[in-house]
């Protein structure tokens, strides 16, 4: 009596070593009164190639095969062929400090969502942005576990009170036209978009923004986007669907947070707001499907791997009705 594996090929696939040497990044959101920093984490990771086969083990009485038991599927590593990044999230539990010349100012630790923030007093704003202050500052964080302290960016302090002046502005600008609700004019709505999307890449966590944001998407939209969505069970086939989607689109193509966002499975309402708008901008690109959308058939609209992205991103945080209030709207979000 004998007994043989056999394997027979089924496909090749690809696998993922440890996570090792992470890094961070951070985004700042700077205001007068308050300095916010966002951070992120992610790490190298080996790709180990693998050969997927069908096995069954097979016992033989000489030339006579008395049993085969199929084993499933198997997959047999190769050596790593590349080395890619990985483990991408949001930066917790960071102790994160600003550099000044000499000087070490503790900002605190960053939460769930790689969230620090530090009211700016008068006696601190005197140390960051005071006379003699260095225009730069460097950010450092030390990770969990006794991490050794990495330096990840500067900061530009000279620059915070000029960005609070423009942002202010902009702010001030978009909320007149909003007042007018449904008066808009087809040239009041272009300009809308453009603050809009220009405040959405400049200052999405300022509270004033968000304000106007939420008046934003309800004119435009008829309905209170975060409201809607906070009940709903997640589509995470959708959110599968966008991690595909997210391997070739190109690093450069999707904002990190976004990144973050379908890599962690999280509901994040920066990146709800980020899709929204995606598709707000293809469908003013291409009026003509306005009324007609179907999710199903965006293969066939020719949309940038940035709107799919978008797309499945919604349905994953709103269903796949997403789209329902935005054509009932569309004569109104087409115009200008």
């Amino acid at each position: 009596m004998t007994t043989k594996v056999v394997d027979t090929p089924q496909g090749t696939t690809n696998s993922y070593g440890a996570p090792r040497n992470p890094t961070y990044s951070f985004e700042a959101e700077p205001e007068l009164d308050k300095l916010r920093l966002h951070l992120y984490r992610s790490a190298r990771c080996d790709l180990i190639p693998s050969d997927v086969v069908a096995r069954r083990t097979e016992t033989w009485n000489g030339d006579h095969l008395v049993s085969s038991v199929d084993q499933g599927p198997v997959q047999i590593a190769k050596p790593a062929i590349d080395e890619v990044p990985c483990d991408q999230g949001y930066a917790r539990d960071i102790e994160v400090t600003l550099v000044i010349g000499n000087a070490i100012h503790t900002l605190g630790t960053t939460d769930a969502y790689g969230y620090v923030g530090v009211n700016l007093n008068a006696e601190l704003r005197e140390q960051l942005f005071g006379a003699g202050v260095p225009a730069n500052a460097m950010v450092r964080v030390r990770g969990p576990k006794g991490q050794p302290a990495q330096e990840i960016g500067m900061l530009s302090l000279a620059s915070l009170r000029d960005f609070e002046t423009g942002t202010a502005r902009m702010i001030e600008e978009l909320n007149a036209l909003l007042a007018k609700g449904a008066d808009l004019s087809s040239p009041d709505i272009q300009r809308s978009y453009e603050l809009y999307e220009k405040l959405r890449a400049l200052a999405w966590y300022d509270p004033r923004f968000k304000a106007a944001s939420a008046r934003f998407w309800e004119l435009f939209f008829a309905r209170k986007q975060l409201e809607s969505t906070q009940n709903l069970t997640r589509n995470l086939k959708a959110l599968d669907s966008a991690r595909e989607l997210l391997k070739g689109a190109g690093v450069g193509a999707i904002p990190l947070f976004m990144q973050v966002a379908i890599s962690s499975q999280a509901f994040d309402p920066r990146a709800l707001d980020w899709a929204s708008g995606e598709l707000l901008t293809a469908i003013r690109a291409k009026p003509q499907l306005c009324s007609s959308f179907d999710w199903t058939q965006m293969q066939t609209y020719g949309f940038a791997p940035a709107t799919q992205i978008a797309v499945q991103y919604l349905r994953f945080a709103q269903g796949d009705g997403f789209y329902t209030p935005i054509a009932g709207r569309c004569s109104f979000i087409t115009r200008g």
